[in-house]
């Protein structure tokens, strides 16, 4: 049986009434349904961590890849990278102006410089069960993919000197602060033991234990239960915090690429549904995701930054040079 991506099972509450589909007819004799492709939490943790060093090569040479150049503060500051010229002011020192700036016009410019402090950046992973999921033997769990685009975008922040701390969701267990030859190695376990003890429902990191003024990295796949990912961006809102989502996508769920009657049952939770797959049903299960998509851009955009999205059989560079540029285009709180 086709292990039910919790995609359906939200997008779609009542999946056998879904527009366009009638209701679930008895099971036919002899049907065809396509392999179990969930994993446990355990099971994953053992197969990542038996690919670790590996896995940790990868997430390294992805980041080199983005070249690692330091961002913009989008601030003036202490620093050695020019900025902005903005006018002098009234008793600005002689010292301040660029008089080669000034002698273009009839106006006095200061050269600013860009500000150097690093700032804080929070990484989290989602471990639900719908994580733990992939439509085809050849494809990464999202989970898996997860897990390297978050190294990967440690890896390359604290190439730029950025201060990186790893959320967990566990409201006993404080953030770990990521720092020294080691950090890569030191995330990854972290992640490793996280995902271990992980459960299967969707949840998110504690906004208490996040900086105010801080940056949040979500690599997740966006399937929350209602209301949950609004309320979390919300107080975030109120520390002055911003978060981007990197949602990962298996292909799978863009389409419901399905044909004849599937049985599905869920990885979140124990309903299950018997739906013959057919264009009509996979035109409105099409309008229904994108109506998702775009409220997930809307809850983002809304909370400071529009989401990565990744899908999983895409190359895994795609998606860290689209954050490269995000977090250096202004995306900064």
């Amino acid at each position: 049986m086709a292990v039910l991506p919790s995609f359906l099972s939200r997008l779609i509450p009542n999946a056998a009434r879904a527009p366009g589909a009638s209701r679930p007819a008895p099971e036919p004799a002899g049907a065809g349904f396509a392999p179990r492709n969930a994993i446990t939490a355990t099971a994953l943790a053992d197969d990542l961590a038996s690919r670790l060093p590996a896995l940790l090569v990868a997430a390294e040479r992805l980041a080199r890849a983005t070249g690692q150049g330091r961002h913009a503060r989008r601030r003036a500051g202490q620093g050695d990278e020019f900025w902005q010229y903005r006018p002098a002011t009234q008793g600005e020192a002689a010292s301040a102006i660029d008089w080669r700036q000034s002698a273009r016009g009839d106006r006095a410019f200061v050269r600013e410089r860009e500000a150097q402090t690093p700032y804080t950046i929070c990484i989290w992973c989602d471990n639900s069960a719908s994580m733990r999921w992939h439509s085809a033997p050849g494809l990464p769990p999202k989970a898996e993919r997860a897990f390297v685009l978050a190294l990967a975008s440690a890896a390359m922040l604290l190439g730029q000197g950025e201060q990186i701390r790893l959320l967990a969701t566990n409201p006993t267990t404080p953030p770990l602060r990521l720092h020294g030859h080691r950090a890569l190695e030191q995330m990854a376990h972290a992640l490793l033991a996280a995902l271990r003890h992980a459960p299967d429902a969707p949840d998110l990191p504690l906004t208490t234990a996040i900086p105010a003024r801080s940056r949040v990295l979500l690599f997740g796949d966006g399937l929350y239960p209602p209301g949950q990912l609004e309320t979390f961006l919300h107080q975030l809102a109120t520390c002055q915090a911003t978060a981007t989502l990197v949602e990962t996508i298996d292909p799978a769920e863009t389409t419901l690429p399905y044909t004849g009657p599937t049985r599905f049952t869920a990885v979140e939770e124990d309903a299950g549904s018997l739906l013959y797959g057919s264009p009509t049903l996979q035109q409105d299960y099409a309008v229904i995701w994108q109506r998702h998509q775009a409220r997930l851009r809307t809850l983002c955009m809304a909370a400071g930054s529009p989401p990565v999205v990744h899908m999983t059989d895409q190359p895994p560079l795609d998606a860290l040079m689209a954050l490269h540029t995000l977090l250096g285009a202004g995306g900064r709180p």
